[in-house]
C-alpha cells in the first residue's frame, strides 16, 4: 500500500507531496489538470512505463531538465525513478540504484485500467502479447528473463535472415539462436497458457457481476503456427526477412458466448470484458501476494452507462484494498464509493481536498 508520494517536475507537475490512505482516493477535476499525471506517476514506478506508452522523455515537464517520482509503501520502503531529457530513466529501492529499469516491476503490484486497454479486445495480437508480457513480467521475475532472452535470440536471428537475403551464411550461425529461441520459448508459451487459463477462469466470474445480462465470458490463448522447428521453417523465413513461427506471434481470443468480442461484441461488451478481464489480474496478484494490489481507473466511468458504472463501483469496492479513480466529477464515482471515499481536487497541476 502507498502512503505517500512526491513528485517533482513529472508531467503536470510543478511539485507534488501527497499521502494517500487506504480504500479510495477520488481525483476529481477538468481535463488537462493534472488527474491522469498524478496516475501516471504511480504506473511509472510501478511499470517503468508511461500510461499510454509515450517515450519517456514526455514525463518531464515542459521547460524542466529532468523529472522525479517517488513512493513511500506502507512500513517505510521507498520506490523511486529519474529522469533527465537525452538520458535513460533510473529506478532506486530506499534509496539504491536498481540494475535495470524493468528492475522496479513487481516492487509496487498495481493494476490499471484505462481507455487504452480497450485494445485488449479491439486492437492487434501485439495489443493482446503486450498484455500478457507485461502482467507475467510482473508477477514472475523467471518470466521476464526468458522473455528477454527470446527477444535478443529472435533480434539476432533476424539479423541473419536479412543477411541472408543478399548472401550465403553458414547454416551454423543460425543454430545457436535458434536453440535459444525454442528453449525460451517454450517456457514463455507455457507461462502464457497457464496464465490465461488462471485468467479465463478468474474474469468469467468478476464478468457475471458486471455484465447486465447473462453473458459468458472466457480466453483462449492462440498458437499461431503450426509446430515446425525453425530449421525446416528458415527458407521461407529467409524469403520473408523475419521468423514466422513462435510465441512472437501467438495471440489470445477474447469470447463472450463463444465468439470473437473482437468481431461481434457491442461496445458496451467489448469495455465490459476489458474491465472484468483487467480486474481479473488484480485477483490474480492477490492469490500470488496474499493482497489486493493498487487498482488504478483512469477515466473509466464517464463512458458507462448508469448500470455498468454502478456495478464497477460494486465490483470494485469488493475487491480493492486502495484504489485511485479519476473523474471530471466525483459523483461519477457512486454513492457507494463516495461516501467512503477520499476527494481530492485537481486543478493547473495542485491538489487539494475536498
Amino acid at each position: 500500500m502507498i502512503t505517500h508520494l512526491r513528485l517533482s517536475n513529472f508531467r503536470n507537475f510543478e511539485s507534488l507531496d501527497q499521502p494517500l490512505g487506504p480504500g479510495f482516493t477520488i481525483l476529481a477535476g477538468e481535463n488537462a489538470q493534472g488527474k491522469t499525471s498524478f496516475l501516471e506517476a504511480l504506473y511509472w514506478l510501478s511499470t517503468a512505463r508511461l500510461l499510454r506508452g509515450q517515450r519517456d522523455g514526455e514525463a518531464v515537464r515542459h521547460g524542466a531538465a529532468g523529472c522525479t517520482a517517488e513512493a513511500t509503501l506502507e512500513g517505510g520502503t521507498t520506490v523511486a525513478g529519474a529522469l533527465e531529457v537525452g538520458a535513460r530513466k533510473k529506478f532506486f529501492l530506499n534509496g539504491a540504484s536498481l540494475p535495470r529499469a524493468a528492475d522496479v516491476m513487481g516492487r509496487i503490484p498495481t493494476v490499471c485500467i484505462s481507455m487504452f486497454d480497450l485494445a485488449i479486445v479491439q486492437g492487434d495480437p501485439s495489443d493482446r502479447r503486450l498484455f500478457l508480457d507485461m502482467e507475467l513480467s510482473a508477477l514472475y521475475p523467471s518470466y521476464l528473463r526468458h522473455f528477454a532472452a527470446y527477444k535478443r535470440a529472435l533480434e539476432q536471428r533476424n539479423a541473419l535472415l536479412k543477411m541472408a537475403q543478399e548472401r550465403s551464411v553458414d547454416p551454423l550461425a543460425f543454430e545457436g539462436w535458434e536453440e535459444q529461441l525454442e528453449l525460451h520459448g517454450a517456457e514463455i508459451r507455457r507461462f502464457r497458457e497457464e496464465y490465461v487459463a488462471s485468467l479465463s477462469s478468474l474474469s468469467a466470474l468478476v464478468h457475471q457481476e458486471m455484465a447486465s445480462r447473462e453473458e459468458v465470458l472466457s480466453l483462449r490463448y492462440f498458437v499461431r503456427d503450426s509446430g515446425g522447428s525453425l530449421g525446416l521453417t528458415r527458407g521461407l523465413d529467409i524469403a520473408r526477412g523475419s521468423t514466422q513461427v513462435g510465441p512472437h506471434r501467438d495471440d489470445v481470443e477474447v469470447l463472450i458466448d463463444g465468439t470473437e468480442a473482437r468481431l461481434f461484441g457491442s461496445q458496451g461488451q467489448q469495455r465490459t470484458a476489458v474491465i472484468s478481464l483487467k480486474l481479473a489480474t488484480m485477483e490474480a496478484w492477490k492469490d500470488l501476494l496474499g493482497v489486493a494490489p493498487l487498482l488504478l481507473l483512469d477515466d473509466m466511468l464517464s463512458d458507462l452507462d448508469p448500470v455498468r458504472r454502478s456495478r464497477l463501483c460494486a465490483v470494485v469496492s469488493s475487491r480493492a484494498s486502495q484504489a485511485v479513480l479519476t473523474c471530471t466529477e466525483a459523483s461519477a464515482a457512486g454513492a457507494e464509493i463516495l461516501g467512503v471515499a477520499e476527494v481530492l481536487t485537481v486543478q493547473n497541476g495542485t491538489v487539494r481536498r475536498g
